[in-house]
């Protein structure tokens, strides 16, 4: 399943497996340091919306996801309310892609893709088989990182059409339903990331031989990778 953790030992060479049993505190600091490293790129990938590459179906243009928003009672941010900058500059339908292409700030047009969900992603380290997998930090999040994978329909109901209406939202006659398009993530950027694991796996364990990140601090806090 794409949406299961990337998951990485540290037998993938016969120099790497040499090292694992002669030297497994650089083994446990270049697993960890490997782990980081995927969970830093992944959020990356996330927040650009084009992980491992691959673009992730298009979202709502900003200023309709605002309308969409206030519609329902959510705090619309300061660009979108009334008089703000997106009414001044006549953002429009333009997508967050090309405001941003623009000039605009990133934190000002907001609606990063998948929300927070790039702050769910994280690493575990298992020291008795000596891997690290990377994937979502929660059972809540791994759920919906699933149902983003897969594409989900969301049922329209009538006190929803009601509002969506008063909102300024014209909906087909009959539509009972929204359609949200699949966008994968952990598929993508487990090809991306493959070619680059032993190599960076094989330069930490060099720096460790030579002396230098000899301070390697890693964090207390315990992390469980669903």
């Amino acid at each position: 399943m794409s949406n299961s953790p990337i998951t990485i030992t540290d037998t993938a060479t016969p120099y790497l497996e040499f090292i694992a049993h002669t030297k497994p505190d650089w083994t446990r600091k270049a697993m960890k340091s490997v782990g980081w490293m995927m969970q830093k790129e992944i959020k990356a990938g996330i927040k650009s919306g084009s992980p491992g590459g691959h673009k992730y179906a298009n979202f709502m243009p900003p200023t309709m996801r605002a309308q969409f928003e206030a519609a329902f009672g959510a705090k619309v941010r300061r660009a979108y309310q009334d008089g703000g900058k997106a009414h001044r500059e006549g953002w429009g339908l333009k997508s967050r892609a090309q405001l941003i292409a623009g000039g605009v700030k990133e934190t000002t047009v907001g609606y990063t893709p998948l929300g927070k969900m790039f702050r769910a992603v994280g690493y575990q380290y298992d020291a008795r088989s000596q891997s690290v997998k990377v994937g979502w930090l929660s059972s809540s999040a791994k759920r919906l990182g699933e149902q983003i994978e897969r594409g989900y329909v969301k049922q329209l109901t009538e006190p929803m059409r009601r509002t969506l209406f008063a909102g300024g939202f014209q909906l087909a006659k009959g539509k009972t339903s929204f359609r949200i398009k699949p966008r994968k993530t952990f598929g993508p950027m487990r090809t991306a990331l493959q070619p680059k694991l032993v190599p960076y796996l094989e330069s930490k364990i060099g720096e460790y031989a030579l002396g230098k990140n000899n301070q390697f601090a890693s964090s207390r806090r315990t992390y469980k990778v669903r």
